[in-house]
């Protein structure tokens, strides 16, 4: 997800009548139809004896009912409870996702494995498993989404408009499946685990399919490492409390089980991303501990209310392309060459996004752009 800036183009708003001031800002649908325990994938996980076991993958959607806009934007919620507990019906995650719903986007909440080894086995490399899990269940739960969508369009849903959100551990699954992006920043004890697993894509199901995303809903989480973070990100808004003692606010330890597992939380990662001319913002909850939103309805309200305003925006502007992505999966890489170079040879079809120059031809010259532009030249 790392997206040159520079290379996008015109950015197109949506039309009055969904963009309008009040869908997406107000919850204007009374009511929210919910289908739930939808099986969107699956895999094998540690049962409490240590032993691999089959687990299916459940998931829920909360629609705005009786809506009629046929391209909704879509937005996950994944529970917290330290990788260790939660579910998909936790309070909170179904007032998010009905609340969002009722402001007509499309909800999802999931089921993600958890790892109830970390309470008597607490070390880093089970730590990063644990969200790597929660990852690969997300990007699975992305892609049954997107083929969904092309194969029977049952949810209305805009693939160019999904966003992930998460409270607590399911914000950290959120905020490290937006950053932790190349095979080069996997840290060095989770590298046997991701290259076993299907690497960052995981293997928990719906492969063919693409599960990149385009913002993140942090709801006091945090990063590995600041430095995954870099200029083209996604954007993210985030809320956290000060003295949050499971999750650090700024930069600290997770010290939950005995871990001691540094982590970045959501100061750091807002410092990063707008020191880097990335979108982002944060809601401090001044003096709160761990998830103040579930503390009182008023914070809960305080809660929607700033992520709302702050995805509106996302939501209402949506780049209609990046000049040089030939494959359409908002990245600029080798792959995107390769197509280059075959349609200069004559083996694909012209395609204007790969005139980098501008001259409308294409030829070595745009090569060499679209390669400085990986290489961030």
């Amino acid at each position: 997800m790392k997206i040159l800036l520079s290379c996008i183009l015109t950015a197109s708003l949506f039309s009055q009548s969904e963009c309008d001031g009040v869908r997406y800002t107000d919850e204007i649908f009374s009511q929210v139809d919910i289908t739930s325990n939808i099986l969107y994938g699956g895999n094998y996980n540690p049962n409490i004896w240590g032993t691999p076991a089959w687990v299916d993958l459940y998931l829920d959607i909360y629609e705005p009912a009786g809506d009629d806009v046929e391209e909704r934007p879509l937005v996950f919620f994944l529970y917290g409870g330290s990788f260790v507990a939660g579910s998909k019906t936790s309070p909170d995650i179904v007032e998010l996702s009905t609340r969002y719903a009722k402001m007509g986007y499309v909800a999802s909440a999931i089921n993600y494995r958890l790892t109830t080894g970390l309470i008597w086995s607490a070390n880093e490399e089970n730590a990063y498993m644990a969200a790597a899990k929660g990852i690969h269940d997300l990007k699975s739960a992305i892609r049954w989404f997107r083929m969904n969508d092309e194969l029977y369009n049952e949810y209305h849903i805009d693939t160019d408009r999904i966003y992930v959100g998460g409270v607590s551990a399911g914000g950290i699954v959120a905020v490290n499946a937006a950053y932790l992006d190349l095979d080069s920043e996997i840290p060095n004890h989770l590298v046997e685990f991701i290259e076993e697993n299907g690497g960052l894509e995981g293997n928990s199901g719906n492969e063919g399919y693409d599960s990149h995303f385009h913002g993140v809903i942090n709801l006091c989480g945090a990063v590995g490492d600041y430095n995954w973070i870099v200029a083209g990100d996604v954007p993210v808004v985030s809320v956290h409390g000060t003295d949050d003692t499971i999750v650090p606010y700024g930069d600290g330890l997770i010290t939950l089980f005995g871990l001691n597992m540094q982590v970045y939380g959501s100061f750091v990662i807002n410092e990063t991303m707008l020191s880097l001319g990335n979108s982002s913002d944060l809601y401090t909850f001044e003096g709160y501990d761990h998830n103040p939103f579930n503390e009182s309805n008023a914070n809960m309200d305080i809660t929607v209310e700033f992520t709302r305003d702050f995805m509106v925006d996302v939501v209402c502007t949506v780049d209609e392309g990046i000049m040089g992505d030939l494959n359409d999966d908002g990245t600029l890489n080798v792959q995107d060459i390769i197509i280059m170079v075959n349609i200069i040879l004559g083996v694909e079809e012209y395609n204007e996004a790969a005139d980098l120059s501008g001259d409308s031809i294409i030829n070595v010259l745009d090569v060499i752009q679209l390669m400085n532009l990986i290489l961030g030249n």
